[in-house]
């Protein structure tokens, strides 16, 4: 895959209950979906302001995006059609070959993700630019173990043995693990994956991804996300207000909402009380309504929203945590398969 421009970051997007509002937890919802008129798919709030506010091109270059999903094959024209209305132009926009994995008789691979996914992100490493990352996902599916692990091979800190532990005991079929291993073995270290964002979709307790460390951030809505890149540096502060109007206007929230979801962040040490400062001084230039009509924000916004973050904050906060990993992936594999077979148990991180 050759890339003929000048790439200055790569997000890389899972597509339902991350970009897409998708029930598959039944037959009839499956069925549902399959139905659906590009037309009528649903976006997660937010989310297509933010993706486009990252994708712009400037003097450094533009982003490279790409998407891999778990729906299968038969559904890209629709969903590329949806991409189509959005406005969205992903660089990459792969499918699982769902219907040749069931006539191989693949079936843990039908509802396993790590193997696919995990492959296919090294796949794309391999063929793609090299650039910082930030990675979106949610947790319906395996995404945080998966792109953590994929982090850290990139960073160096899982040796080969090590991995092939981790995927068989992820159940990863043979082949699929072979190709891993062998596309493992030409990886050059770079540490370059900084945030992913986890899409807490159906409302997981936050702690439960405390074991993958700081580099992952669940967030409720995108506005959480984006203000963390802001904290980053990876966006300035226009785009962040472009994804809080979008979601005001757009999405039914409400100011407090917004502010509750900045104060959550400070709570749970993914920011501290000095963004609150950095963010109320970059926004001032825009406190005039009429500074910029297409923010369509209130006044309420720009006067209220710092004013209640301070006052919801903990006024003695621990600072942001530092990174002390990589994390026991087996462990993890381990402790989500006794919760799983808990009768009394939720659907988790893990089918």
């Amino acid at each position: 895959m050759t890339v003929d421009f000048k790439c200055r970051h790569i997000f890389r997007w899972d597509l339902d209950k991350t970009y897409l509002r998708t029930e598959f937890d039944t037959l009839g919802d499956l069925i549902r979906t399959a139905l659906q008129t590009p037309e009528e798919k649903v976006n997660v709030p937010g989310v297509v302001t933010l993706l486009k506010e990252l994708s712009r091109s400037g003097p450094d270059g533009r982003a490279y995006v790409t998407f891999i999903s778990g729906s299968p094959t038969q559904m890209r024209q629709k969903l590329e059609r949806k991409f189509e209305i959005d406005g969205i132009e992903p660089d990459v926009f792969v499918l699982k070959p769902t219907l040749k994995n069931i006539l191989k008789g693949r079936f843990r691979a039908v509802r396993g993700q790590v193997g696919y996914k995990l492959d296919n992100l090294l796949r794309l490493r391999e063929e793609g630019p090299r650039a910082p990352e930030t990675m979106f996902g949610d947790d319906v599916e395996q995404d945080a173990f998966i792109y953590s692990l994929y982090a850290d091979l990139g960073g160096g800190r899982i040796e080969r043995d090590h991995l092939f532990d981790i995927l068989d005991a992820a159940g990863v079929y043979s082949r699929t693990r072979a190709s891993i291993l062998e596309r493992f073995s030409r990886m050059e270290v770079d540490d370059n994956v900084g945030r992913i964002f986890i899409h807490l979709d159906r409302h997981t307790a936050p702690g439960k991804f405390w074991v993958y460390g700081p580099r992952v951030v669940p967030v409720s809505n995108y506005f959480q996300a984006a203000l963390v890149l802001f904290s980053d540096g990876v966006l300035d502060v226009k785009p962040v207000l472009r994804v809080a109007s979008t979601m005001v206007n757009s999405g039914g929230y409400a100011v407090t909402a917004l502010a509750n979801s900045f104060q959550d962040l400070i709570r749970r040490r993914h920011l501290d009380r000095s963004a609150i400062d950095a963010f109320a001084q970059g926004i001032e230039p825009f406190r005039d309504a009429g500074a910029d009509a297409e923010l369509r924000l209130p006044q309420s916004f720009f006067e209220g929203l710092p004013a209640r973050v301070r006052a919801l904050a903990p006024r003695h906060t621990a600072p942001v945590r530092s990174w002390q990993g990589p994390p026991d992936y087996l462990a993890v594999l381990e402790a989500n398969r006794k919760l799983r077979d808990k009768p009394e148990s939720e659907t988790g991180l893990f089918f």
